[in-house]
């Protein structure tokens, strides 16, 4: 009798756990749309705001792919942690992996969410990318030229090489300047050579160095002697 009413008692427990879970699972289940699969964690986040966030991630999205020329994700979806309070500790609001973007609930920053979306178009079809094309791109779809910024200038890059400039990037004193200068390039690359010799980058083949001497005509060391008349030119004109 004992053993019967045990089975029952917890056979009722297994259901109501499921039930629980199931409803836990209904409350986040995620939102899809074309690119992407937007999940909610901490919490139950209005559906409503999960749309939101799906209708900016693909408007930014399309504004890659039309810079860009290329779609990585048009099959497989790229997913979205949708955080109910931001993460203790957290430093941005936005932040992105290979094919991963964290976000809170209330994110609303489409520079930046063009920024971290663009690093994750160019790794599927640009494995080779290095950090300073990268970040320049990421910059320049993010917030447009560097002219029209209103950054600080930096000062003079002595013996500037890409080498010395990827370095930069991993080092704390120097990570802000990097990026300035990557967006320098960037900004000249467009404004002197157009979006098609960019997009002409995706469509080669091999590495990166060879994918962008074939795309440009010129090779990565012919582009660090001019880099000092780059760097002159392409500054924020506010300065």
């Amino acid at each position: 009798m004992y053993s019967m009413y045990s089975k029952i008692l917890y056979s009722a427990v297994f259901v109501i756990l499921t039930l629980v879970s199931a409803g836990s699972a209904f409350a986040a289940s995620p939102v899809q749309t074309e690119h992407f699969r937007i999940m909610a964690f901490g919490g139950t986040v209005p559906q409503e705001k999960l749309k939101r966030i799906g209708q900016n991630l693909e408007s930014a999205y399309a504004d890659i792919f039309t810079f860009l020329g290329v779609d990585p994700y048009k099959s497989g979806k790229i997913e979205v942690s949708v955080y109910l309070k931001p993460q203790a500790g957290r430093g941005l609001r936005a932040s992105a992996g290979e094919a991963h973007i964290n976000l809170d609930a209330d994110f609303n920053d489409m520079e930046l969410l063009r920024h971290e979306l663009t690093h994750i178009v160019i790794h599927k079809p640009l494995p080779s990318a290095p950090t300073w094309f990268h970040e320049g791109l990421a910059q320049y779809i993010g917030s447009g030229d560097i002219r029209q910024s209103n950054w600080n200038s930096r000062p003079p890059f002595k013996d500037f090489s890409f080498t010395r400039l990827e370095a930069n990037f991993g080092a704390s004193r120097t990570e802000a300047d990097a990026y300035y200068y990557a967006w320098s390039i960037m900004s000249y690359l467009v404004d002197v050579y157009g979006k098609e010799k960019l997009k002409q980058v995706f469509k080669e083949s091999g590495f990166f160095k060879d994918r962008f001497a074939k795309a440009y005509g010129v090779g990565l060391k012919d582009m660090e002697q001019k880099a000092d008349d780059i760097f002159n030119k392409y500054k924020p004109n506010s300065q």
